[in-house]
């Protein structure tokens, strides 16, 4: 663990740049879902788009900025993040209506709960939503998705800002998108977006939500601590198969090891560091690639300073 040492001054240096609540030295481990990582050098939780727009404008020149969202899927080194993690907090938890089948939602609206409104509305097509952990705004980003649906697949356009403060709207014939990937770069925020699904009965939708869940809770390592599938399925083989055929699911490096569960998944057993999580999946990539030829690529993505990993 590290702390900032210009932290507190640089917090002071801010004050007057913000209405929401600001902390220096802030402790991210909490929120990480591998309950892993350093601190934040500042966190910035922004009152509302315009408390945000207010700062990203007039912020000093050259400070780091990071956007954490739901970090489900996040890894955060050791020694923590630097210079202002933003996280958004209630003011872009919101759905809204629009018209029958379009919703708008903020970035920091959880995906469940997109699921659960969905399905209060009796709209199709977000049922997928409900198993995957985090929020919108991150799903925008990496272009998240399960059971052949992704989130690409519902999206009319997104509002991002950038870290100038300049707010502008993209639709989604604007995004290039693949499989978990877009070209919504780290200097992208993504503020809200509209979604839209399709009328269908409650009783389908609900029904096809609880095959999702029960089948993701028979499959997954849901009550430990892990940061999600580690790594993208390739073209023509699943990330865990390539493990297994690696015959390297039995690896652990320090307090980190696969899961038994799903070999696609690395878990903390209690005591791990971000390092060995980091160490473990890079090692992982180096069997895989030695043994089948295949050089898996992380689904999860690994932010903040830290020792460096050398296999």
């Amino acid at each position: 663990m590290k702390f900032w040492a210009e932290a507190d001054r640089l917090k002071d240096n801010l004050n007057n740049l913000v209405r929401g609540e600001l902390y220096s030295n802030y402790s991210l481990r909490p929120i990480s879902w591998f309950r892993v990582g350093g601190y934040a050098e500042i966190l910035f939780i922004p009152k509302d788009e315009q408390d945000l727009r207010y700062f990203l404008f007039n912020k000093p020149e050259g400070i780091p900025i990071t956007v954490i969202g739901g970090a489900s899927n996040l890894l955060i080194r050791d020694h923590g993040i630097p210079g202002v993690v933003i996280i958004l907090g209630k003011a872009f938890n919101h759905i809204d209506y629009i018209q029958s089948e379009k919703i708008n939602c903020g970035a920091s609206v959880p995906n469940k709960k997109i699921s659960n409104f969905a399905l209060k509305n009796n709209l199709k097509g977000f049922s997928f939503l409900s198993t995957i952990p985090g929020t919108l705004g991150g799903s925008i980003k990496m272009n998240a998705g399960a059971y052949k649906s992704e989130i690409m697949d519902i999206i009319l356009n997104a509002k991002f800002i950038d870290t100038s403060g300049n707010t502008y709207t993209k639709s989604i014939s604007d995004i290039n998108y693949g499989y978990r990937k877009t070209d919504i770069t780290d200097e992208m925020i993504c503020l809200s977006a509209t979604l839209e699904g399709s009328l269908a009965r409650k009783d389908d939708i609900k029904q096809e939500i609880e095959q999702f869940k029960n089948y993701r809770n028979n499959t997954q390592p849901i009550r430990e601590r892990t940061g999600g599938s580690t790594f993208k399925n390739t073209q023509n083989k699943k990330a865990w198969e390539l493990i297994r055929d690696a015959e390297c699911n039995n690896l652990s490096v320090g307090g980190a090891m696969i899961s038994q569960r799903h070999y696609n998944f690395i878990i903390n057993k209690g005591n791990a560091t971000a390092y060995d999580i980091e160490l473990l999946g890079e090692t992982i990539i180096t069997y895989v690639e030695k043994r089948t030829g295949i050089k898996l690529e992380w689904e999860i993505k690994i932010i903040g300073d830290g020792p460096e990993v050398l296999i």
